[in-house]
């Protein structure tokens, strides 16, 4: 939650709503907005129910699905099954070291108390 003071403080400067928004309220809340990013992303590729329940087409099968339909009836490739975990996480690792600046000041700036 932002503080008022700082909508009035711009108000005093003479700044226009549109202007708080985008170089007071937007800067402050970045960090919070990458981490949101951060992990509705990782949610979504990693879905697995609604996309093994409601997607019919071969095509469009989410990669934690293909992952799972690789065993067979009688043998399991864990060898395959292994390998297509490592492409299914190498985005998502490479996702968090890019933003993980972002991520943890996101995560922690809600503990500031005062």
């Amino acid at each position: 939650m932002i503080p008022n003071e700082f909508y009035e403080a711009a108000r005093m400067d003479g700044a226009s709503v549109f202007r708080t928004f985008y170089q007071i309220f937007l800067p402050m809340t970045t960090p919070g907005l990458f981490t949101a990013a951060v992990f509705t992303f990782v949610a979504c590729w990693t879905e697995f129910l609604f996309a093994l329940v409601f997607n019919s087409s071969n095509s469009m099968r989410t990669i934690p699905v293909g992952i799972a339909l690789f065993s067979g009836q009688y043998s399991v490739p864990y060898g395959t099954i292994f390998a297509g975990s490592l492409v299914a996480v190498v985005p998502v690792i490479i996702l968090v070291i890019i933003f993980r600046r972002w991520i943890v000041s996101g995560l922690t700036q809600g503990a500031v108390k005062g």
